[in-house]
């Protein structure tokens, strides 16, 4: 025992090593004497954020079933902001490099490089071809769920929807319940101060309950990890679509490729320059964007089809998907729990509390988050997607907190792999979700 102990290492580094380092960072950020600019805020979150990750992946129940070291780690960071274990400076130097500086942007354009360019060209074009409706089906259920909830606990059907469901399934705040809150506004016909303070009151409650939704959210998608390894015939380990005659390890070109520096380095700057494109796209050609229809696709959801167009037509070289493939492992691997240290420390645990004090609300979003699961589980399987893998990407990642809940709810479910599916549910079936609010609002 005592040697397995002297063998543990986080991060590559012996225990006690980094143990030192992080009690060092908590004090330096307790007393606002870290740096805070993105060479302090990276430290802090790579050191602490690794430590946290571990003993979350360690913590018997919990590692299995509640989220492990992805969810801890999170949970953990809404705790040093509630409970004010870090100075102001510190935690406003986490909030901007995850943020303003694009720390989770980084992280996720990365993985969706990765992921997108590793799969083969065919069958990324069958499943993007069943995932809309896959994603269209959950949604349906999920509001139906949860109306039906809501008019028996009296909360009444049509009011459960709107309360509960379409925050939840929204996207998440930036890209849904924000400009949801102003749709709500104007359906009520404010102008002006009222119609700020009626934007305001609407997103506050909100807020609330996309916070507990994303919570059921990693949740299930660590029990649907679980399930996954008892029932092998729902489970496709990653990959969404049934394929007969699918390549074994080492048949795919990519996977006899040697990795060094210079392809690393070639798929992360092609990654960042389909970022670039996309949003340079998404902000001034979309004519979606452009059209004032009260809504705007993510520069996120535009990506993916770019990166699907190049891996489609075939022009992208075996070593750049390689390298691409090889740094969206890396970061799964070694950035994901720092990230989750930037998540968590933007939120509150009183958030979640206050969620729980009603019995009826927290039922009502509860069965959002399941009906989205039962709806996803269903039309998949006509897609001949895997169960697990549908219900998570169509499904939990429509019902999490958007690009943050995306990268929570694949960490807990062992599924990171998947965050370009993740992104179309929370971009594309994002913005399907304003039009349904748009309608629901005006019918109100």
């Amino acid at each position: 025992m005592s040697t397995e102990k002297a063998q543990t290492k986080i991060l590559g580094f012996p225990v006690w090593m980094i143990a030192v380092m992080a009690v060092v960072f908590m004090i330096l950020g307790k007393t606002d004497k870290m740096i805070t600019n993105m060479v302090g805020a990276l430290g802090f979150a790579l050191v602490v954020g690794s430590c946290l990750g571990w003993i979350g992946n360690h913590i018997p129940v919990w590692k299995d079933w509640l989220g492990g070291g992805m969810l801890f780690t999170s949970l953990a960071a809404a705790a040093f902001n509630t409970f004010h274990l870090l100075g102001e400076n510190t935690v406003a130097a986490l909030n901007t490099f995850n943020g303003g500086t694009g720390f989770l942007n980084l992280y996720i354009l990365v993985l969706i490089t990765g992921s997108v360019l590793s799969i083969d060209r065919k069958m990324l074009i069958k499943s993007f071809a069943g995932y809309i409706p896959t994603i269209i089906g959950g949604v349906a259920c999920a509001m139906l769920l949860c109306g039906v909830v809501g008019a028996v606990f009296g909360l009444g059907f049509t009011q459960s929807m709107m309360d509960y469901a379409v925050p939840i399934m929204g996207g998440g705040n930036g890209a849904g319940i924000t400009p949801m809150s102003k749709m709500y506004a104007a359906a009520l016909g404010l102008e002006g101060d009222a119609a700020t303070q009626a934007a305001s009151a609407w997103w506050a409650k909100s807020f609330a309950v996309i916070s507990i939704g994303n919570l059921f959210a990693v949740i299930f998608g660590a029990l649907l990890n679980r399930i996954g390894d008892t029932k092998p015939e729902w489970n496709g380990h990653g990959q969404l679509m049934k394929t007969e005659g699918n390549m074994a390890a080492g048949e795919d070109p990519i996977d006899k490729v040697h990795c060094g520096p210079q392809e690393y380095a070639c798929g992360l700057a092609l990654g960042l320059f389909c970022f670039q494109i996309a949003t340079f796209y998404g902000k001034n050609i979309s004519f979606i964007n452009k059209a004032g229809l009260g809504f705007s696709i993510h520069e996120f959801a535009f990506m993916v089809i770019l990166v699907a167009l190049l891996n489609i037509a075939g022009i992208i070289p075996v070593e750049i998907r390689a390298g691409a493939r090889a740094m969206q492992r890396f970061f799964v691997n070694y950035m994901s729990f720092p990230l989750m240290i930037t998540v968590g420390i933007g939120s509150s645990l009183t958030d979640y509390l206050a969620a729980f004090s009603n019995l009826a609300s927290l039922l009502c979003m509860f069965a959002t988050v399941v009906g989205c699961m039962i709806g996803t589980f269903f039309v998949g399987k006509l897609f001949k997607f895997y169960p697990i893998e549908s219900m998570i990407t169509a499904g939990l990642c429509m019902a999490n907190g958007g690009g943050s809940g995306d990268v929570q709810v694949l960490g807990a479910a062992n599924r990171m792999d998947m965050m370009s599916y993740a992104q179309i549910s929370s971009r594309i079936g994002g913005a399907i979700m304003l039009v349904v609010a748009s309608v629901m609002f005006g019918m109100m």
